[in-house]
């Protein structure tokens, strides 16, 4: 009896040993076969990423092409309305064609290009290209004509003059920061020199002697933007959902606010006044008075709104978002008065920055494939694409200078570039 139990137990433990065997040449085959399948869809991955690479070279080289042509038209316009306009000048002069001194004169004159000409003008190619910071350049920033400041992922800020030949030349290095430097602002009266910071703070240097003056602590998370509303007062926005006003003689924090979204960038509205306006994460532009926990006024804008730029009349507002589009606000109606886009342009980044010229005459922003759109304010129109000899990288910052002759560019690759 007990020889037939081992008998049973031994047949069904070879039974057993066949199943599990079948069951482990089936796994083998099974994982033969999704090997195999396996290296094909490698093999064809590969493939794809390859024919994507073909692909995006071609991308590029239509983007530079269509860049080409646009400014070729684009030039070529230009030079029809200077030759209408010498026409014209030629035409009203040929009743002193008879006086021989005056049109001796005439001839003789050389009209007015370049610096010499008041108000804002186009640039139209790169002057000069350096490496400003080590890493992301956050920010760029006119402090006169012919010098401007950058901050970056380098944790400093540089100070920077152009000689006569236009070249950039490194004066000072400003440091204090324990993290990247993110928004630069300058006060012409006070010669202070504002930056905000990933570390969580602001600081204040005097750009005279270098020196650090003072720094303001207090947010919970990186400062995304700071500016001054005066000599003696600063606002800053923050990650972590809080806009501060700081008292700069006191050296301390006076209000604080909690709109309930992240602020991206931030701005003065009127000199002289604490009123201000933050554009945030949620696609709000707010517009607050420094007196009211409240915002007085808040715009739905169509994204994430990355960059604000008040022109110099404290009137008009340019908002750049995550859609790809600029967009120019009536701060007294609270109204959209212009949007500006174009087929090629790609907003960069959250950080981005857009920038009105001096005399509003302009607007510009950098995009993700290295390229500067220069749009006409009133028109709408896009005037001019730079890229020849410029950005290889996302465009973060610009700053147009304040004559109104030239615009600064900074990218994602320690570029800085001068277009004139």
């Amino acid at each position: 009896l007990e020889s037939k139990k081992l008998c049973a137990r031994i047949s069904e433990l070879e039974c057993s040993l066949k199943k599990a065997n079948d069951d482990k040449q089936s796994l083998y085959d099974e994982w033969i076969a999704l090997s195999a399948l396996l290296k094909t869809k490698t093999n064809e991955l590969l493939q794809l990423q390859e024919d994507r690479l073909v692909l995006i070279n071609k991308i590029r080289d239509l983007n530079e092409q269509h860049a080409n042509l646009f400014n070729t038209e684009v030039d070529l316009q230009q030079e029809r309305q200077q030759r209408k306009i010498r026409e014209e000048i030629a035409r009203a002069c040929e009743d002193t064609s008879k006086d021989e001194k005056i049109h001796t004169s005439l001839l003789q004159t050389n009209f007015p290009t370049g610096d010499s000409v008041f108000g804002d003008v186009i640039p139209q190619e790169v002057v000069f290209r350096a490496e400003a910071n080590d890493g992301e350049v956050y920010d760029i920033l006119w402090l006169s004509t012919d010098i401007f400041a950058s901050g970056g992922s380098d944790k400093r800020v540089r100070l920077w003059k152009i000689d006569q030949r236009v070249r950039p030349t490194k004066t000072n290095t400003l440091v204090g920061c324990n993290h990247a430097v993110t928004r630069l602002d300058f006060n012409l009266e006070s010669r202070l020199l504002l930056g905000a910071s990933n570390d969580h703070g602001v600081r204040l240097w005097n750009v005279d002697n270098q020196r650090l003056m003072t720094s303001f602590m207090g947010h919970m998370d990186k400062v995304s933007s700071a500016r001054f509303l005066s000599c003696s007062q600063v606002v800053s926005g923050s990650h972590d959902r809080v806009i501060k006003l700081w008292d700069i003689r006191g050296q301390r924090c006076v209000r604080s606010v909690f709109p309930g979204s992240t602020i991206l960038d931030i701005v003065g509205i009127r000199k002289g006044v604490a009123t201000f306006t933050s554009g945030h994460f949620d696609r709000k532009l707010r517009f607050w008075d420094s007196r009211n926990q409240e915002p007085i006024h808040t715009m739905d804008m169509a994204g994430k709104i990355t960059s604000l730029d008040l022109s110099s009349d404290d009137i008009h507002l340019l908002c750049s978002t995550r859609d790809d589009t600029l967009s120019i606000i009536d701060v007294r109606k609270y109204q959209t008065v212009h949007i500006y886009s174009a087929e090629q342009y790609r907003t960069s980044s959250d950080v981005s920055r857009c920038v009105l010229s001096p005399g509003m005459e302009y607007c510009a922003a950098g995009s993700s494939d290295g390229h500067v759109f220069v749009w006409n304010v009133q028109s709408t129109k896009l005037e001019k694409v730079l890229h020849k000899g410029g950005h290889e990288h996302a465009i973060l910052s610009l700053s147009w200078n304040p004559s109104g002759h030239g615009l600064l560019s900074a990218d994602k690759q320690k570029i800085v570039c001068f277009w004139k």
